[in-house]
């Protein structure tokens, strides 16, 4: 966004204002796979159906994943009608590729050589997963407009809006996969891979008609800034670095599955590491928010130590929330009672669960200093932390396990992923504090205002 002295100085209301709605989105949307397996696990066989949506869904997000940031270009350079029809145009380009390949990989042998003989599936999985792609060919061309509508909505900065679409979203899937599962007409997984379709196309909707409605009446923020039209070019020096550290997110947890499988007991490791992974998500999740919160309300170095200040105090309060069911005696209830663990499962991720707490500070400061960099349009920092993260996951994950193939794989994997991101935290916060010196340095030394806050 456009640095400009004339607005109003940000308070920590407007701040909390902005930041929880994408909490509550972030949390919304992690929620979705897991409905989505309750409704699975209630089928029969419910094993193959839940192991060929996660093969499925898992190789969608990550085909899908050099489109999640196209939200975060829109709300940097939309900023009116000629920049945010060169966005699309480019958005749905991409988004056509990746269609074809889905489409390529649900009905020909290229998918079956993948999920097969590259991921060792079996056949009854295989052709469950091709068919899952196949439903969910449409999301690549949803998602460019699904995020092209939040762009817009977060330059007016309603996010409430993105959160009660995301609800209307979650409301459908759940709503569309109870109903439909176990009925008989499609496979379970089938019907868990046109949920979430037709979660996103409804999402997608609701979201271009508040869009659309904050256009027409010239909403404040959403077209501030020059109306600049966005070349290939520039549109790939903003947008691939995000693409490349989107990626590597996306890669991280096959990676780590194949450390893990190189222990002496592979079913035992990538199980827990199935369990530890998604409650690493799940509880850190919220702290992505201050990734866009960071992006759309940062104008002044005033501004970013404010912003600064809230992160702290926000990854303050998630790592004793945390800590205070990880470091006391409910650890052992939620895992031998709320999560059904057998002792002998629940002692082997005990050790790793123990290290969850740490893990909103690297996701947090990384989460707000990515979203300065954006603000700043210095986005090219992300991809080489993103690369160094990645090597820190693989090079000494590999190592420690041909060292020592009885190695705990939940402790192992927890710290490689703490360790990695501990390392792609400090290069992008490194780089946000001095482009933050900069413009400090370039700005006049007039003290705010006291702020709403």
């Amino acid at each position: 966004m456009t640095p400009s002295s004339e607005q109003t100085p940000l308070g920590y209301r407007q701040i909390l204002a902005f930041y929880w709605p994408l909490v509550l989105t972030s949390q919304m949307m992690t929620l979705a796979h897991p409905i989505i397996n309750a409704a699975l696990g209630r089928c029969e066989d419910a094993i193959v159906q839940l192991a060929a949506y996660g093969v499925g869904f898992g190789t969608a997000v990550f085909l899908n994943s050099p489109l999640f940031p196209f939200q975060q270009i829109v709300t940097a350079m939309g900023a009116g009608p000629r920049a945010r029809r060169d966005l699309i145009a480019k958005g749905l380009s991409l988004g056509a590729v990746i269609c074809v390949v889905d489409l390529a990989l649900a009905v020909s042998p290229l998918g079956t050589w993948l999920f097969a003989d590259v991921m060792g599936s079996t056949p009854a999985v295989t052709e469950l997963a091709q068919r899952i792609l196949l439903v969910q060919a449409p999301i690549p061309l949803l998602l460019p407009l699904r995020s092209l509508a939040w762009g817009i909505i977060m330059r007016h900065r309603n996010t409430r809006l993105i959160s009660l679409a995301t609800g209307v979203r979650l409301a459908c899937l759940a709503s569309f996969v109870f109903a439909l599962s176990g009925r008989g007409w499609l496979p379970p997984a089938v019907v868990g891979g046109m949920a979430m379709t037709v979660g996103i196309f409804v999402e997608a909707v609701y979201s271009g008609l508040q869009a659309v409605g904050l256009v027409r009446r010239r909403a404040e923020g959403v077209d501030a800034g020059e109306d600049e039209r966005v070349g290939w070019r520039h549109f790939l020096v903003f947008i691939g670095p995000l693409m490349v550290s989107t990626v590597a997110w996306a890669l991280m947890r096959p990676l780590l599955n194949a450390v893990m499988g190189r222990t002496v007991d592979p079913d035992l490791a990538q199980g827990a590491l199935g369990f530890v992974f998604p409650l690493l998500i799940l509880m850190a999740s919220p702290l992505w928010a201050l990734q866009n919160t960071t992006l759309v309300l940062v104008n002044d170095r005033h501004d970013f130590r404010r912003l600064a200040r809230f992160s702290g105090a926000v990854i303050l309060v998630f790592v004793v929330a945390i800590g205070a069911w990880v470091w006391t005696p409910l650890r052992g209830v939620l895992l031998l009672h709320v999560f059904s663990l057998e002792p002998d499962k629940a002692a082997y991720v005990a050790g790793a669960l123990l290290f969850i707490p740490f893990q909103p500070i690297p996701m947090g400061w990384r989460s707000f200093s990515q979203g300065f960099l954006m603000n700043r349009r210095r986005t090219g920092i992300i991809a080489l932390a993103s690369a160094l993260k990645t090597l820190v996951l693989v090079v000494p994950g590999f190592l420690i396990v041909a060292r020592d193939p009885t190695v705990n794989g939940a402790l192992l994997a927890t710290i490689l992923i703490m360790a990695g991101g501990s390392v792609e935290t400090l290069v992008v916060a490194w780089r946000a504090l001095r482009l933050h010196r900069e413009l400090a340095a370039a700005e006049p030394e007039v003290a705010p205002a006291a702020g709403s806050g």
